[in-house]
């Protein structure tokens, strides 16, 4: 199992991509806020994601307080490893 933690976040639109090469893993994200009185929030549940699905998972999340966003890739039903590539960017958030 591989997590990807994005520290350190304040309010902004966070936007990432995963690939992973040669899939068949389950993929999830969730937001853990700094704040002890805060509660994490699931991006998205852990969802298997097969070889002829999409290429790319593509997500973003509305950040209001600081925290960290984990993504969670999930390779236990295969014995090969493999390699994961994300990408991420971040927007301020509007005032709105």
């Amino acid at each position: 199992m591989i997590n990807v933690n994005l520290i350190d976040l304040q309010t902004c639109l966070l936007t990432w991509e995963v690939r992973v090469a040669g899939w068949d893993v389950s993929y999830g994200a969730e937001f853990v806020p700094s704040a002890e009185d805060s509660y994490t929030v699931i991006i998205q549940k852990a969802r298997k994601v097969a070889a002829t699905e999409e290429p790319v998972v593509c997500n973003s999340f509305k950040i209001g307080e600081p925290g960290k966003v984990v993504l969670t890739i999930d390779n236990s039903t295969s014995k090969k490893k493999k390699k994961l590539l994300y990408r991420l960017k971040t927007k301020p958030a509007s005032s709105d």
